[in-house]
């Protein structure tokens, strides 16, 4: 009994540790639920408002500051809940009417052909349609993770409150049960409201996907237009004509403003000195646009082009200029104001793409061979192909507080000029690399190995800066790269797995130096000698003259012996055998006078003979000696000793033995002797005893 009583305590605190855990994630799990079908009706979040307003009239004037605060936050939640129905239902209406223009449209009631500013006009519809869809789907993506965010946030509030609620059925006094209660009523309310924001995220996220649906139905509605108009648009003087006229006109009166301000103003108004020249580049636009499309004459579309690609500079430079000062990076005071510049930031990304247009036609028309020679031809091809986007790069930068997407192109003109600065960097890092080794390598004590890593490093960091100059140099992000990020992990995970292992290897072999270059090792049956260690492999060159490349791993991981690590003099051994009766002394001092008659035997320490072994067919003798591995071959010395050793048991009448057997016959038995004639007649002899 007393030892079950001891054992009861243990069990119960498992089973308490087991409950909390059960508790805390079935609270997580519940917390996780989303509202039920019906939460974002119309008529459920009006009642909820009814109910949250009446709550918040009827707390007490003494009530807590945090209730009355989160009540107030749940009634305006409870009303954006509300509007968000009222923008879903503006969205479907829109994407329910786009899909009826897109499936009814048949073509244009007029007859071709079309006027070039209704091709640009549907052109540029294009581009504003596919840009609206990018922002549509970065707001979607913003919403979805918000929406997993609020979901963890209403979990947590949600156990929160039932944490506060145990503690206040736990309490031990009144104030301790009353601050708990408080804390719960908070959570719920803070519960309460993340259930609204939840909802009308996912209202949010339905908004934005019928906005997307309806830019989808208005984008292929365009392209149906646009393959209607291609190829059968005219541009003649009486539409020139038409469009000049209230553009000269505008800028007539704007400069009668101009001159009626001069009298009263310092300095001219901005906004009208850039409207102005706005409506003068328009005019020139038009010009240029109506020779490219009606004239045969090479000078004339020479001159056109020309002045387009002035245009096109120009305008550019207006819509970077733009986006600074809207950005707030510009001081200069006398600029145009952030509201006026609002509105003519569209009418510039305009004509910035009616010149894209232009050009993108001219390019076209020169591949047809519009009254054009073949040179010309040929270098329009050339150019289209230099020009061509490969890849468009999304960037985002933060313009007057709002997130903006900026695309980046990836042509085939940038990836030349970057493949031209790395071919030209890469041989002028190898002639740095060659230099900072051989800097180092005059410096006395630093040993070679450790030179040809200064060269080795001083490459591949500079490399890596040549590779960030050229993407910079050429304006490719990084982030082109990021769509490879998940294949290349995988990839370099697996691929490099050996190579990270041999190059790690190598800077431990560089810097703990367990064997340096020169040294004589033996290692997986090679022996040879250190010729180089790289960062990959090493170079082990045999007594032959063969050299081996030994990955780094190797030489790490097995067992390696190295002759010359503490010293280059080793100890190396000849087993002789000689015949039985061979007088032993006399071997002995024989085998001791030819290791000192060999000039590459060491001295000292002095050379020894060992008696070993009355073997089968020979009394076994070793001659242990010394040698310098850096001054010859041990299996060339051991040559050498054999040769001598073998003149010198000649002249002394020692033997060498060899294998030799003794048959014993009995002698008190005779030997039996029969000739006999084999089935082929031949006489065999066979002897029996």
């Amino acid at each position: 009994m007393k030892h079950r009583s001891a054992i009861t305590p243990r069990l119960r605190f498992l089973g308490c540790i087991t409950m909390a855990w059960v508790g805390i994630l079935s609270g997580r799990l519940s917390a996780e639920e989303t509202p039920e079908a019906g939460f974002s009706a119309r008529s459920s979040i009006e009642t909820r408002l009814v109910a949250a307003r009446a709550e918040l009239k009827a707390l007490p004037e003494g009530a807590a500051p945090a209730l009355n605060e989160a009540l107030q936050r749940l009634t305006a939640a409870q009303m954006y809940h509300l509007d968000a129905i009222g923008f879903l239902t503006t969205e479907e209406a829109k994407r329910d009417k786009a899909k009826l223009e897109s499936s009814t449209w048949h073509g244009f009631t007029q007859s071709p052909p079309y006027s070039i500013v209704l091709l640009d006009g549907v052109r540029e519809s294009i581009a504003v349609i596919e840009q609206s869809q990018r922002t549509a789907e970065a707001r979607l993506r913003i919403y979805e993770t918000e929406l997993d965010g609020l979901q963890n946030t209403l979990a947590d509030h949600q156990q929160a409150q039932r944490r506060f609620r145990e503690a206040a059925e736990k309490a031990a006094n009144p104030d301790s049960r009353q601050s708990a209660d408080l804390s719960a009523q908070r959570m719920k309310l803070e519960a309460r409201i993340d259930a609204e924001k939840i909802g009308r995220l996912q209202l949010a996220i339905s908004t934005e996907q019928a906005s997307l649906d309806m830019l989808a139905s208005n984008r292929e509605l365009a392209a149906r237009k646009l393959k209607a108009i291609n190829g059968k648009t005219t541009f003649t003087p009486e539409e020139l004509d038409k469009l000049l006229q209230p553009i000269i006109s505008e800028r007539d009166k704007v400069n009668q403003i101009l001159v009626e301000e001069s009298e009263s103003r310092p300095s001219p108004n901005p906004l009208l000195t850039w409207k102005v020249e706005f409506l003068t580049l328009q005019k020139s636009f038009w010009e240029a646009r109506f020779i490219l499309i009606n004239s045969s004459d090479r000078t004339e579309i020479r001159a056109a082009t020309a002045t387009l690609k002035k245009l096109q500079t120009r305008v550019d430079d207006w819509v970077k200029i733009a986006d600074l000062r809207l950005a707030g990076n510009d001081i200069d005071t006398t600029v145009i104001d952030p509201v006026s510049l609002h509105k003519i930031v569209p009418q510039i990304r305009s004509m910035q793409r009616r010149i894209g247009f232009a050009l993108k036609d001219l390019e076209g028309w020169s591949l047809m061979g519009r009254g054009t020679p073949i040179l010309d031809r040929i270098t329009a091809t050339l150019l289209a192909i230099w020009n061509a986007e490969l890849y468009l790069v999304e960037e985002s930068d933060i313009q007057d507080g709002r997130k903006i997407a900026i695309y980046r192109a990836i042509t085939v003109a940038k990836l030349v000029r970057l493949a031209f600065i790395l071919l030209v960097g890469w041989f002028t890092l190898r002639y740095i690399s060659r230099r900072v080794n051989a800097a180092v390598a005059r410096r006395g004590k630093i040993p070679q190995a450790t030179a040809d890593l200064a060269g080795k490093w001083a490459f591949g960091f500079g490399l890596v800066l040549l590779i960030l100059y050229g993407l910079n140099a050429v304006s490719i992000p990084l982030t082109a790269f990021a769509f490879l990020g998940g294949a290349l992990a995988i990839g370099i995970g697996f691929g490099t797995q050996t190579l990270l292992k041999n190059f790690i290897s190598g800077i431990i072999l560089l810097f703990e130096r367990p064997l340096k270059v020169g040294d004589v090792v033996e290692v997986a049956d090679i022996v040879g000698t250190i010729k180089l260690i790289g960062i990959r492999a090493s170079v082990i060159q045999h007594f032959d003259g063969i050299d081996t490349l030994v990955p780094n791993s190797i030489l790490l991981e097995n067992q390696l012996t190295n002759w010359s690590f503490s010293s280059t003099v080793i100890r190396h051994s000849i087993l002789v055998g000689v015949a039985y009766g061979s007088p032993t002394r006399e071997v002995s001092r024989l085998l001791l006078a030819v290791a000192a008659g060999h000039g590459l035997v060491k001295k000292d320490p002095a050379p020894e003979v060992r008696f070993e072994d009355f073997a089968d067919n020979s009394l076994t003798f070793s001659l242990l000696f010394w040698l310098d591995v850096k001054k010859v071959a041990r299996n060339a010395l051991a040559s050498d000793l054999r040769y001598m050793i073998d003149k010198a048991f000649a002249e002394a009448g020692v033997t060498i033995s060899f294998p030799q057997r003794d048959l014993h016959f009995d002698p008190d038995k005779p030997l039996r002797v029969e000739l006999s004639r084999s089935p082929t007649t031949k006489p065999t002899t066979s002897t029996k005893p």
